[in-house]
């Protein structure tokens, strides 16, 4: 028997998320008013990983890490969801070699099921055809499925979540895993054959708006001890202050502004937080990270996670700070 085949956890803060699914690197900016929440369902299954998860509103930016690959499936609330810049339709499905980029987008809670599995062994698991972009380093896709197919996928995923969570030692045996690893790489190789889907097409700018916003959130973590502002930001990047508009519309919905607020907004949280050394004012926080109107910080700040930024600072030290 295997110890945590299956593992349910149930996520509050943003940069929590960041480590829970191995093979991909994601740093998600929330996008609702309140607290943030996710849960993620994982199921090992030997060489490959299903996960299942559900979150509030966000901006995400991730990257598969050079020894995975990934099949992307959106569960709910299409018609609000952005991928990589682009509107989703019912029957999207993302498919990401090792090394692609993902922009993810959407106003409202989603939820999704990602199939990861090893960039080395792909051609053997999945059978791709010999011009999919996952077996393309950096590649990625979006694939138009035929309803028949996705919904087969969906209903295995569906299924095998619902099984993880009503009886989670059905997946200690061995058997019970083999099972469920060959129902997924069956209808992940249907969801992936050109009989059964075709690449969705891309808007011709979304490759080069999507490398301004990749590059715009390097530069800000690149330059994580000070406040980032549009116009450094132009000439960093050697664009137009419209061009920058756009690829971050394109991508998140929102104008630059508001994604470096929301951005500084969540690294002063993460500072608050922090309990490498003694515990900040929250004031010395807010004014390093160039929120000098402290009254309508505080304000956002409420607004943002659902409590005042003195109340994150006492959970984290056990004492409120000023």
């Amino acid at each position: 028997m295997l110890r945590d085949a299956v593992h349910t956890r149930l996520f509050s803060e943003p940069q929590d998320v960041q480590a829970a699914q191995p093979g991909v690197d994601i740093q998600i900016v929330p996008l609702g008013r309140g607290h943030f929440a996710a849960e993620l369902t994982t199921m090992e299954l030997g060489d490959i990983a299903l996960h299942v998860g559900r979150a509030s509103p966000f901006m995400g930016l991730a990257k598969v890490s050079a020894d995975s690959a990934v099949l992307q499936l959106p569960l709910d609330n299409l018609e609000t969801l952005l991928l990589n810049g682009v509107a989703c339709q019912p029957g999207i499905v993302g498919i990401y070699a090792c090394g692609a980029e993902l922009l993810r987008a959407n106003p409202q809670p989603s939820s999704f099921a990602s199939l990861i599995l090893p960039f080395e062994s792909l051609e053997r698991i999945l059978e791709p055809p010999l011009r999919s972009k996952l077996l393309c380093p950096g590649g990625y896709a979006l694939l138009q499925a035929e309803p028949a197919t996705r919904a087969r996928y969906e209903r295995v995923v569906l299924a095998a979540h619902e099984a993880a969570l009503s009886v989670p030692d059905l997946f200690m045996l061995e058997q019970s895993r083999l099972a469920l690893r060959e129902a997924l790489v069956q209808a992940s190789r249907d969801l992936i054959n050109p009989d059964h889907a075709a690449e969705a097409r891309m808007p011709r700018n979304c490759q080069a708006l999507r490398r301004i916003v990749v590059a715009a959130d390097e530069y800000l973590r690149l330059h994580m001890d000070r406040p980032i502002y549009t116009e450094e930001l132009c000439d960093a990047l050697a664009v137009s202050a419209s061009s920058l508009a756009d690829a971050f519309r394109a991508a998140f919905m929102v104008s630059p502004h508001r994604f470096l607020k929301l951005r500084r907004m969540s690294m002063v949280r993460a500072a608050l937080q922090s309990r490498e050394g003694p515990a900040p004012l929250v004031k010395s926080v807010a004014l390093g990270h160039g929120f000098w109107h402290l009254g309508q910080f505080a304000h956002d700040y409420r607004e943002t996670f659902g409590e005042a930024p003195s109340e994150t600072l006492e959970r984290a030290h056990g004492r409120p700070g000023t």
